[in-house]
């Protein structure tokens, strides 16, 4: 099957801290994520591993992330399901009150339309762009959230 691999970053002037809270809090996503995908909390667990969301774009065919990994302050990781297979990572690097963070897909397409779609439309740089838009969504939240 075909695959997307896409790593996008951001270094935002805000402690790893800061941003962990935005990160692990699933039920304020949809604060921060573009308006025309729907985030839906399936599963919020005590330790975090095993929460589990359902991600819609732009009112397309739904896929899933169930959070397999945190190191606090420093990676999260998802699993994701669904029309795609694969992982996501969330990575943050702190340096001087400021933080890098990256963001990295290694997905498999499971879907038969969309991986016959992914030959015509580019289904990587459209994830690229829609996660680009999603770290300015995190970067203005820090900045409304924390004072």
């Amino acid at each position: 099957m075909k695959q997307i691999h896409s790593i996008n970053s951001i270094t935002i002037p805000f402690p790893a801290e800061e941003i962990w809270m935005i990160l692990t809090d699933i039920t304020s996503y949809s604060l921060w994520w573009p308006s025309n995908v729907k985030i839906k909390v399936l599963n919020i667990t005590e330790d975090f591993i095993g929460s589990q969301v359902e991600v819609r774009p732009y009112g397309g065919i739904p896929f899933f992330c169930e959070f397999s990994e945190c190191v606090t302050n420093a990676k999260l990781v998802m699993q994701y399901s669904g029309i795609y297979s694969g992982l996501g990572v969330w990575t943050l690097t702190e340096t001087n009150g400021q933080t890098k963070l990256d963001y990295e897909i290694n997905l498999e397409i499971n879907n038969l339309f969309i991986h016959l779609l992914s030959y015509v439309v580019p289904v990587d740089t459209i994830h690229h762009n829609l996660m680009n838009e999603v770290l300015l969504g995190l970067e203005n939240r820090l900045k409304n959230f924390v004072k």
